[in-house]
């Protein structure tokens, strides 16, 4: 996993080197960057052809926004079965849905599951939304718990809701908000706040909220 801090700091260092007319390279695999979209292509298809776990789960992730769901599905599935636990978060989605494959709410959660265990923030606070929504407020707090603690800001909120209808007590509130503040701290760095201000990571997930921050495995929602 690449920090978005370390992902900017090399961008800025391939700018340098293209200044320098230096032929610019990955500052962590030292390989030569594509020239151009079709030279990109054939890397990204040499990396398919051996299977790497993150190129999979880009390319599903290209698919997803050309909404060829079968594809993202396809390459998804071969990036989860890799460890890669983004991809275990699109499979989540997209079994939510029934897009790409057969709706299947089980299999939704599963794949939400693995996410979560393998410390995925986003996949632990939709669970605590699903079990939310289904009434189990005492197992949405530990899920919102476990992400706040994480550094997640979505899951302080859920928190600060529940502490207000009774569901999270002072105590345990408490405890979230001080662990949240340690972990938010623990990741902040020059590279990190300057990426903050110059990338765009938005669109690096399905949005899985809708407007008023619900979350359903209702296959009416889209992306």
């Amino acid at each position: 996993m690449i920090c978005n801090g370390c992902l900017h700091a090399s961008r800025l260092q391939i700018a340098e080197q293209s200044l320098d007319k230096i032929c610019p390279k990955c500052p962590f695999c030292r390989t030569p960057y594509p020239k151009d979209d079709t030279d990109a292509d054939r890397m990204m298809k040499k990396r398919i052809a051996a299977n790497d776990p993150f190129t999979n789960r880009e390319f599903a992730m290209r698919c997803l926004g050309e909404t060829n769901f079968s594809d993202a599905f396809k390459y998804a599935t071969k990036a989860a079965k890799g460890g890669d636990m983004q991809a275990h978060l699109v499979l989540g989605h997209l079994y939510r849905e029934g897009k790409g494959v057969g709706a299947d709410v089980k299999k939704g959660i599963h794949h939400l599951e693995e996410a979560a265990i393998g410390g995925h923030p986003k996949a632990r606070c939709y669970l605590g939304l699903f079990e939310q929504e289904r009434g189990n407020h005492k197992r949405a707090v530990k899920h919102f718990i476990i992400a706040a603690n994480q550094g997640l800001d979505f899951a302080v909120e859920q928190l600060r809701e529940g502490y207000k209808q009774g569901h999270v007590s002072k105590d345990d509130f408490a405890a979230a908000l001080r662990a949240h503040k340690t972990a938010v701290d623990a990741t902040k760095s020059p590279q990190r706040e300057a990426a903050k201000r110059n990338l765009d990571v938005s669109n690096v997930l399905p949005v899985m909220l809708d407007s008023t921050g619900h979350y359903s495995f209702s296959r009416q929602k889209t992306l």
